[in-house]
């Protein structure tokens, strides 16, 4: 993957237009992965782009490359790093073990909506301890999805329901919560897992009721179990070299929308987003519903030990894995009054 990336930047045309410095103009090539019909793709990404090009006067310009079009959702990083992509955004769980901190933060139990987890993440990131996680890139914000959910073709109302069924995860977190449920995790990037579940490779899927409307999920599934668990890390990210052309005005135009309150946003665009996908899988036909207490807290019980195990693997790596899980859930608590 790196020597696709690296190949392709030493051919990429040079991106910021040679005019006079006064009046010099600006264009940036934004790559992500998603498909141009989901939320994230059709309103966040282009309105963030548009608002931008509006305070410069139009002397930024983004043109973005959707769906893997430019960089595949594994290469973006990368990418972004080598100048094939001036911006990217993605998510750090396309590329287990490049970011733990990130992975603790993607553990079951901590987060039940995208605005509280996206400030969350971004108060970790903003302590420092995310700072080798993003060598080489200047981070503009993290943000997450709604709480994720297990979205089913069969129903599934128990532990012994789930046994055996293939269901697509999408993080190293989300895999160990499946295989701790006894489901069997399958890898299936976020794009294919409609055609996954039309020909049956899937019994089901992790994500959040979101991708059953942005992803059009909803139709290949029957029911949506609303046990909240983990969330998904997402990044936007820019090249160095093309925050570093701009004059300072820009850069702090770009710096005005980005960071925190950026991130906030996003992830209340994508609690909204969630809300709306509920009422489109009500439409479709399909059932949402409740674990009893009881079946929850077996539910929990068996992830347990995973995230314990997760944590102290983390910690022989040398991350404080356990206070930060411990110290988000604390906050998460906080923020909510509790």
């Amino acid at each position: 993957m790196l020597n696709r990336v690296l190949g392709l930047a030493m051919g990429a045309a040079l991106s910021v237009a040679a005019l006079p410095a006064a009046a010099q103009e600006f264009t940036f090539r934004l790559a992500h992965y998603l498909p141009p019909m989901h939320n994230m793709a059709a309103n966040v990404l282009p309105g963030w782009a548009e608002r931008i090009h509006e305070q410069s006067d139009g002397r930024i310009r983004i043109e973005i490359f959707p769906a893997g079009q430019l960089l595949g959702v594994d290469e973006i990083f990368d990418g972004v790093q080598a100048g094939v992509a001036d911006i990217g955004w993605s998510m750090p769980g396309a590329t287990p073990g490049r970011f733990p901190v990130l992975s603790v933060l993607e553990l079951p139990f901590i987060f039940t909506d995208a605005e509280t987890a996206s400030q969350v993440i971004m108060e970790v990131y903003e302590s420092g301890a995310m700072d080798a996680e993003f060598q080489g890139v200047r981070l503009l914000y993290l943000h997450t999805h709604a709480s994720g959910i297990l979205n089913t073709i069969p129903r599934v109302e128990t532990l012994e329901d789930l046994q055996g069924l293939r269901m697509r995860f999408p993080s190293p977190a989300a895999r160990m919560m499946l295989e701790r449920l006894g489901a069997q995790p399958v890898g299936v990037p976020a794009p294919q897992a409609y055609e996954s579940l039309e020909r049956g490779v899937l019994d089901g899927v992790a994500f959040p009721y979101d991708a059953m409307q942005g992803l059009r999920l909803g139709e290949q599934v029957n029911y949506h179990i609303d046990w909240p668990t983990y969330v998904l890390t997402f990044y936007l990210v820019m090249n160095e070299n093309s925050f570093n052309s701009l004059p300072e005005e820009l850069q702090q135009l770009i710096l005005d929308n980005s960071g925190m309150q950026e991130a906030i946003a996003v992830g209340a665009a994508w609690d909204a987003s969630d809300v709306r996908a509920r009422e489109f899988v009500a439409g479709l036909g399909n059932e949402s519903f409740a674990l009893s207490d009881e079946e929850a807290a077996r539910w929990e019980a068996a992830v347990q030990p995973g995230i314990d195990a997760f944590l102290e693997e983390t910690e022989a790596a040398g991350i404080p894995a356990r206070e930060i899980y411990e110290g988000a859930r604390a906050r998460v608590q906080a923020l909510s009054g509790q």
